[in-house]
């Protein structure tokens, strides 16, 4: 489902420094279809730089990347990306139209699919899938004045649309209060969907994840069952994480 071998990413030197150059080294791992993979790391560690690659939104300056057998390549980033979505770590990155309803049909629309798309209606597979998500009462509602939880649905169902087998999420309950952050839980261990999730939050990788990998300084340092690696406080403490908690 997805594949990734020794990937490297470098940034411009003019652009972050003459210090800072390799940001990924030679990562390494699979995802198979249906798994929930959680991605820690220290600030800086790299996850944010790895989604990115992934999409072939960053150069990647050495490896390789494949998404349900496409490989990332310039010629092949529209079907990359038709395969994998990300959830940014801020909702207010990823909404941007004046509605939510315009921004959930805004990918399908921008990818050339009319509203008939399929044989069945575009905008009624927005509406059930804004109901599935417990948000169709907010289509009509303008995205910068809802609150943390429902902008963070709204730019989920902005994903899902588009139906990626793929789901790259940046730290999904940042903004969210407990409430909040059972309800995603629930609605995300319901898809069907392969996903890396990058987060900080323990108890929502003990609830939704069986696997971890330890991303420390651009470098894979673990990679295995998430209890065990949740367990490790040595291995926790040197890659920066000694202050993961339950939240």
């Amino acid at each position: 489902m997805l594949r990734v071998r020794n990937l490297s990413v470098e940034y411009p030197h003019t652009q972050l420094g003459p210090h800072l150059g390799r940001v990924l080294k030679d990562v390494s791992f699979d995802a198979k279809a249906g798994e929930r993979i959680a991605l820690l790391g220290a600030n800086g560690a790299g996850k944010s730089t790895l989604f990115l690659s992934l999409l072939g939104i960053l150069p990647i300056h050495g490896g390789s990347v494949e998404i349900c057998g496409v490989k990332l390549e310039k010629s092949a980033l529209a079907e990359v990306r038709a395969r994998a979505g990300l959830v940014f770590q801020n909702p207010d990155d990823q909404l941007f139209m004046s509605t939510v309803w315009e921004d959930v049909l805004f990918g399908p629309l921008n990818y050339g699919r009319d509203k008939a798309d399929g044989g069945t209606g575009l905008e009624d597979k927005a509406g059930l899938l804004l109901r599935s998500l417990g948000i169709g009462h907010l289509k009509d509602r303008m995205s910068h004045k809802l609150s943390g939880g429902e902008k963070r649905l709204a730019a989920l169902a902005a994903i899902l649309i588009m139906e990626p087998q793929v789901l790259l999420l940046d730290e999904p309950t940042a903004f969210l209060d407990p409430r909040g952050r059972r309800a995603l839980t629930k609605i995300l261990a319901a898809l069907p969907q392969t996903m890396l999730i990058a987060t900080h939050d323990t108890a929502f990788v003990e609830t939704l994840s069986s696997r971890a990998i330890v991303l420390n300084q651009g470098s894979i340092r673990a990679d295995g069952p998430a209890d065990s690696v949740l367990r490790n406080e040595k291995l926790l403490e040197e890659c920066g994480l000694a202050a993961l908690e339950h939240i």
